[in-house]
């Protein structure tokens, strides 16, 4: 079956699942048959395929093959001992020594900078519908890492009480198909390195910029990778692995400076613009 996006989630996720139910509430469709899919439907307004799965999202590895789509969107839980109630945008990818949570080691599918942005202004958008509601990327984590399509996340969290409200899933649901249906906004495709696990200062550049980012490398990613030669290594492919051309590098500045002369070999090897915050 050929689509323009394949949206996939997990039936097993109270999250995943309920914004998929109500894309169905709102848009219409039509049942359809896809590979291990449990249940399927085509949704025409926007060219896609909603597809659940039995298998859990970090081991979606198998996306490729469901249909012949140009990209693929996950709708999610996300999970936070925190407990913060957000709506975030991420790309999953292992940028690090270790595959804690599906994937494998030190392996990046490709991004997709500009369906993110448009994702994280229209979840921006309804933030106000959500009191107490963070609307924020997350950095690179999680599998699957093999796909060879672009693939992006949306996830409510972080908790059974957020995964469950009707108010959340509609929001995500309403920024999916706003998301899906808008030409991309103006963007400056970017890789972020360094910052937290919630990517403040890229999603706040992201949200008053053109700036766009694609796959994000946590200072804790960084730390795993240690080696200035592995550093360069995975930002080298964190650059290549995008829908669209990457055009800048966007680091802090507080990096490590042997980290810092990593990125700057990528930036010349590659012609690209870094700029320090």
């Amino acid at each position: 079956m050929r689509v323009r996006v394949c949206v996939a989630y997990s039936v097993k996720d109270p999250a995943g699942l309920g914004i998929a139910s109500e894309l169905l509430k709102s848009l219409e469709h039509k049942p359809v048959d896809a590979v291990r899919a449990v249940s399927a439907y085509y949704l025409p307004e926007l060219d896609a395929l909603l597809a659940g799965f039995e298998e859990d999202v970090l081991y979606f590895e198998f996306l490729d093959e469901v249909c012949d789509s140009s990209f693929h969107l996950v709708l999610s839980r996300h999970s936070s001992e925190a407990g913060i109630a957000s709506l975030t945008v991420h790309h999953p990818g292992n940028p690090m020594r270790e595959a804690a949570a599906g994937g494998r080691p030190l392996e990046l599918p490709p991004s997709n900078p500009p369906l993110a942005k448009q994702l994280l202004l229209s979840l921006a958008k309804r933030a106000g519908e959500l009191p107490g509601f963070r609307v924020t990327y997350e950095v690179t984590h999680h599998g699957p890492t093999s796909l060879k399509k672009h693939v992006t996340f949306v996830e409510i969290g972080s908790s059974a009480r957020e995964w469950s409200m009707p108010e959340a899933r509609r929001a995500v649901a309403e920024a999916v198909a706003e998301a899906l249906t808008l030409p991309p906004p103006p963007y400056e495709a970017c890789v972020g390195v360094g910052g937290n696990h919630y990517a403040s200062a890229f999603t706040a550049r992201a949200l008053s910029s053109s700036e766009a980012y694609g796959h994000m490398i946590a200072n804790y990613a960084l730390k795993s990778l240690e080696e200035p030669e592995l550093v360069e290594k995975v930002v080298r492919e964190a650059t290549v692995k995008s829908s669209v051309p990457t055009q800048k590098l966007v680091a802090e500045r507080k990096l490590r400076k042997a980290w810092r002369e990593a990125l700057e070999r990528v930036a010349k090897e590659l012609s690209l613009k870094i700029e320090y915050v």
